[in-house]
């Protein structure tokens, strides 16, 4: 379950909608997520609707509550799949075929091609991620390194308490509480683009649909051509957003195929090879700058790091100074060359971590 408080108001840095209007609350509904009906089933006791909603590229985390009991109809999810997760109360839902219960063990999953009636209990509150179907369905491609055939067809229901569950429910949990943060890395791009596709990801893994198999069966490696290129494409754009999905659609393979190649041919991951040299551009920047002409927070930006306390920590760990001491003059550990390789046709495909610097 998320680990929230009943005084826990997820997003409230992002408030889009107060009101005991229904139509009002109906129509901002649609726009945020899908056409639906909302009806309150307790007269006596008015509606007290609040919604908080932030956009990540194709994924929208939402918080919604209603107040009193209420049913709401979904004629068509239509362009979105959406993951309900219960952070107090209950939900009933059917797609006409299966119904389940969701509560805060289990997320109920609404998918394109299917209608469902559900009901919310009184107090119900709820997070919603709400994944656009084209984002949705290009990372599944991406992660095959094949086209489908839509929509995906996922289970009603997915169990939270699961181990792929509960780690998907930590990712939600650390993007809402950084979003909630005065001034989160989140909302910069280059950390927004890797945790919508943590998020999907994510959701393809924890639920069960009918393309779960494939995508944890082993997939096979590339050739020792297609991890070079990857490896070049790497290096040309080291100080550029860059996401495993885009790097593998590149070199024309799957996110799992490249991965698998990184590890047989390299012994690492495509995006540790990319954080590697980020980190050693990051140090030559250092070494080279002025004190009084930049400052550590705007290197780790401009390599890519948008997490100051965890640059930090693998630069000590690296180069056993701190940034800020490198900056100010101060001589750092020279790493020994290393190789991560595995021959690659007949030969050893070294990777050797660029020389520092004095």
């Amino acid at each position: 379950m998320l680990r929230t408080t009943p005084d826990d108001e997820p997003l409230r840095h992002f408030p889009v909608l107060r009101s005991r209007d229904v139509d009002e609350v109906r129509e901002l509904g649609e726009r945020l997520f899908a056409p639906h009906r909302l009806e309150p089933l307790e007269q006596a006791e008015p509606l007290d609707a609040r919604l908080n909603a932030v956009h990540i590229r194709d994924v929208t985390i939402g918080y919604v509550q209603y107040g009193p009991q209420v049913g709401i109809t979904v004629p068509d999810m239509a362009d979105s799949y959406q993951f309900n997760i219960p952070i107090a109360g209950r939900m009933e839902i059917s797609d006409g075929r299966r119904t389940i219960t969701s509560g805060v063990s289990r997320s109920a999953v609404l998918a394109p091609g299917a209608g469902y009636v559900g009901r919310w209990t009184s107090g119900c509150r709820q997070v919603a991620i709400n994944i656009s179907r084209a984002g949705l369905e290009g990372e599944l491609e991406r992660q095959l390194g094949r086209p489908i055939r839509g929509p995906v067809r996922f289970d009603l229901g997915v169990d939270l308490d699961e181990p792929m569950g509960q780690s998907w429910l930590a990712t939600v949990e650390l993007a809402m509480g950084e979003l909630d943060r005065a001034r989160s890395v989140l909302l910069h791009p280059r950390a927004a683009d890797h945790l919508e596709q943590l998020l999907i990801l994510g959701a393809l893994l924890s639920a069960r649909h009918d393309y779960s198999a494939e995508l944890v069966e082993p997939a096979p490696p590339p050739g020792p051509r297609t991890v070079t290129r990857a490896v070049e494409l790497i290096e040309e754009h080291v100080d550029e957003p860059l996401t495993v999905s885009e790097l593998a659609h590149a070199v024309g393979v799957s996110v799992r195929c490249l991965q698998e190649g990184f590890r047989r041919h390299l012994g690492t991951s495509p995006m540790a090879y990319l954080r590697e040299l980020r980190l050693a551009g990051a140090h030559r920047a250092l070494v080279e700058a002025s004190a009084d002409a930049t400052t550590v927070t705007a290197v780790a930006h401009r390599w890519g790091f948008t997490h100051l306390g965890r640059f930090s920590a693998a630069y000590r760990r690296k180069y056993g100074v701190s940034p800020s001491r490198t900056l100010r003059g101060a001589p750092a550990r020279v790493p020994q060359p290393r190789s991560c390789a595995k021959p690659v046709n007949g030969r050893a495909h070294r990777i050797v971590e660029p020389h520092p610097g004095p």
